[in-house]
């Protein structure tokens, strides 16, 4: 066992990896996800043993013939010590798991990777930018006080008071469908619900403005600490036109049959 140890060893590259763990065997620092982990020879040596052999199961003497030398043996629960404080150096560190786990009756091992999720692509800005373009989507950004805090440069065309839609006003002076909606504003801040929405808004006849627009008012979640609203107003013109259209449909067939029926 040691001289199968010893081989393997010898021609150690200069750097070991685990996920976000590397261990840099030139300067015996290990660091995880940028950040060093601080630990002592014994679990420095322990760690190194591990990344050595990441998909084995080293039993106790394994261990003892991988980190001991000479006479010195340790007992297992000595092992198992070291182990435990090998764990809290990269808790202190932030690594989310247990970094070598108990395999029963067995020995230990470094506690394998989540498995690889698939690559999240998220849409640039410009792409989101684009995607609100052909959507006829424009955007406000207000605070607990719904005081305006940001404008998208064309959401002028979804206010029927295009002249009080500025930085630093109230958005009930441009939009004010949204009166009356404070306490609302205030649960989405607290996270007691998700936002809400208004659609089927009538705009005034006015080649600047949709004749119908939705509106959807929601907080952004990942940033708790912010207390701003975005408010994404939609050209709804389109679909309010077609259903009119199928309800003048419908009623234009209901009174066929009516007539039908007499």
């Amino acid at each position: 066992m040691k001289d199968f140890f010893q081989s393997s060893l010898d021609q150690e590259p200069s750097k070991l990896t685990y996920g976000s763990v590397i261990l840099d065997t030139r300067s015996c620092v290990a660091t995880y996800d940028g950040c060093e982990v601080t630990l002592n020879p014994k679990e420095y040596a322990l760690l190194k043993l591990f990344l050595s052999y990441p998909n084995h199961v080293l039993s106790y003497d394994a261990i003892i013939d991988g980190v001991w030398e000479g006479d010195n043996i340790p007992t297992y629960s000595s092992i198992r010590t070291h182990i435990k404080r090998l764990r809290q150096a990269f808790k202190a560190a932030q690594y989310p798991n247990e970094i070598v786990e108990n395999v029963h009756s067995l020995g230990y091992r470094l506690k394998p990777l989540p498995t690889a999720e698939a690559t999240i692509i998220r849409p640039s800005q410009a792409v989101l930018q684009r995607f609100f373009q052909v959507k006829s989507i424009e955007y406000l950004v207000v605070n607990d006080r719904q005081v305006i805090l940001y404008q998208s440069p064309g959401v002028s065309q979804y206010s029927d008071y295009p002249h009080e839609l500025k930085v630093g006003n109230s958005v009930n002076d441009s939009f004010p469908e949204l009166l009356g909606l404070e306490t609302v504003f205030a649960e989405i801040l607290a996270q007691k619900r998700e936002g809400f929405d208004l659609k089927g808004i009538a705009r005034a006849q006015n080649p600047q403005r949709p004749e119908y627009i939705n509106l959807y008012a929601i907080a952004d979640k990942q940033n708790t600490s912010a207390q701003h609203i975005f408010i994404f107003c939609e050209d709804a013109s389109e679909h309010m036109q077609y259903r009119q259209r199928l309800v003048q449909h419908a009623n234009e067939t209901m009174l066929l049959l009516e007539r039908l029926r007499t």
